[in-house]
């Protein structure tokens, strides 16, 4: 609860800095600042925005490797195997 309140308040300082509100305004807004404390005071869809665009192997050309497939047994479709009966 109390790591909760602490980052939901650090992400509204974050905020308020950025926006110039209680502090002085910065000479250029960070938006990775901006974003990082959305995702603090829990906007919805944040963390998945923040993977999309800073996320790791992104653009490097890493594909991911599809599943493999399963093994197919030697009976048949219509054929019960021998744990099934």
């Amino acid at each position: 609860m109390l790591l909760d309140t602490a980052s939901w308040l650090g992400g509204w300082v974050l905020i308020f800095k950025q926006a110039g509100i209680i502090f002085a305004p910065p000479s250029q807004v960070n938006e990775t600042l901006v974003w990082l404390a959305a995702a603090m005071i829990g906007v919805p869809g944040v963390a998945q925005i923040l993977l999309a665009r800073f996320g790791s192997g992104t653009g490097m050309g890493d594909s991911p490797r599809p599943a493999p497939a399963p093994e197919s047994s030697s009976s048949s479709p219509g054929e019960l195997s021998g744990t099934d009966r």
